[in-house]
């Protein structure tokens, strides 16, 4: 029969042994990071006073043939993201996609500015070029709407979490949302911009877009598992919808 002390001395062990396995699977992954593929910065802007989106508008349908064959010719891509169920627009964000080039960003805000933009828009142009991957990319049933229904979260790890041990959650993420019927990217952004971890963008290109994440995904048993799997590994801020146009 063992004595006390010795049944004491073993189950130190064994929670010894539990805790640095804990710890090395933590240490591990640290080690695991995200395959990005291109960059990501997000300018926060206002109309100016007695201006509305047909100013916006004007301006970069005058300028297009220019800006287009500078964003072509520096691989980068321009978007505009507006409030969604906002009546009346003041604030907005421009999304520049590029690849790891930030001279060609500066260059392009430095012409649009050269141009008047800020006549029109007070803007922040602060450039982080944040790393971004495409997480999902199921643009086999795009139907092209003119607008893409966007919803950005911005989020940060819970403590001891990182992107090594989110990953397993984001993979079963990626592998049950395939299965829904609808033209739809999932970004992983880098935030270096606050002080969160990363953006999760969710853009969906069907007008029906809600309703079938409703009647096919939200309740599922699998989505709720993986909800909880994702608060267990980081904690979002805020989220925030947009309509989003593709400008060049």
């Amino acid at each position: 029969m063992l004595r006390p002390i010795t049944i004491l001395i073993l189950i130190f062990f064994i929670v010894s042994c539990e805790n640095d396995k804990a710890l090395n699977k933590i240490k591990l992954s640290t080690l695991i990071e995200p395959n990005f593929t291109h960059n990501l910065d997000l300018f926060n802007c206002s109309l100016n006073k007695d201006l509305s989106l047909i100013s916006l508008e004007s301006f970069f349908s005058n300028n297009s043939n220019k800006y287009s064959i500078l964003t072509k010719s520096d691989k980068l891509t321009v978007s505009v993201l507006f409030p969604e169920n906002s009546t009346s627009v003041k604030n907005f964000l421009i999304s520049v996609s590029s690849k790891a080039n930030h001279i060609d960003v500066k260059n392009f805000i430095d012409e649009i500015k050269s141009d008047g933009f800020d006549n029109i828009a007070n803007c922040s142009f602060a450039i982080y070029q944040n790393k971004a991957l495409d997480l999902i990319s199921n643009l086999d049933l795009l139907n092209k709407n003119g607008f893409i229904n966007i919803e950005i979260l911005r989020c940060s790890y819970n403590d001891g979490y990182n992107f090594g041990t989110f990953q397993i959650s984001v993979n079963r993420f990626i592998n049950n949302i395939k299965k829904l019927d609808s033209a739809y990217s999932i970004s992983f952004v880098e935030d270096n911009s606050f002080n969160h971890d990363f953006v999760w963008i969710n853009s969906f290109y069907d007008r029906d877009y809600q309703s079938n994440l409703i009647k096919n995904w939200i309740n599922q048993k699998d989505a709720i598992e993986i909800k909880d799997e994702f608060n267990e590994n980081a904690t979002c801020i805020d989220a925030k919808k947009y309509k989003g146009y593709n400008l060049f």
